[in-house]
């Protein structure tokens, strides 16, 4: 299984190796890659560059302000991922990681590596995971 791991310089946090060590744990046979770039709008390239040598690909860029090259970068990849074979990941977030201490900072790449590896992982292995969720409780919920 090959796995890209992309992002761009202006993210500003990189939880990619501790992404990467719990993904190994659970990927036999895992070969892994990580690519920055300097620019989020150099990512669509950069994901197109390898899109046929892998079997996924994973894209994190955070953003400060939502403007028309966050949106143009969204569009971007999903035409890359509907006309590629490989699926690509695309979590494009608003920022909210501004001023952490080093502690709050490796906790929030703890965080992020366990969700989204649990997220990959699903996605490659549990195809029926992606149900929604629906409340236990519909008493008194009704439309």
């Amino acid at each position: 299984m090959h796995i890209f791991l992309i992002t761009d310089s202006k993210t500003g946090i990189n939880f990619f190796p501790k992404l990467e060590v719990l993904l190994r744990k659970r990927i036999a046979d895992l070969e892994l890659e990580t690519v920055f770039v300097p620019f989020p709008e150099d990512v669509p390239a950069a994901v197109s560059s390898v899109e046929k040598e892998a079997d996924l690909v994973f894209v994190f860029v955070l953003y400060e302000e939502l403007n028309f090259k966050i949106k143009a970068l969204l569009d971007k990849l999903i035409e890359v991922d509907m006309r590629s074979k490989t699926k690509v990941v695309k979590v494009v977030e608003e920022s909210e990681y501004g001023n952490l201490d080093s502690l709050r900072l490796e906790q929030e790449k703890e965080r992020l590596a366990e969700k989204w590896s649990e997220f990959i992982l699903n996605l490659l292995f549990k195809k029926h995971g992606f149900k929604p969720k629906e409340p236990t409780d519909l008493e008194g919920n009704f439309l």
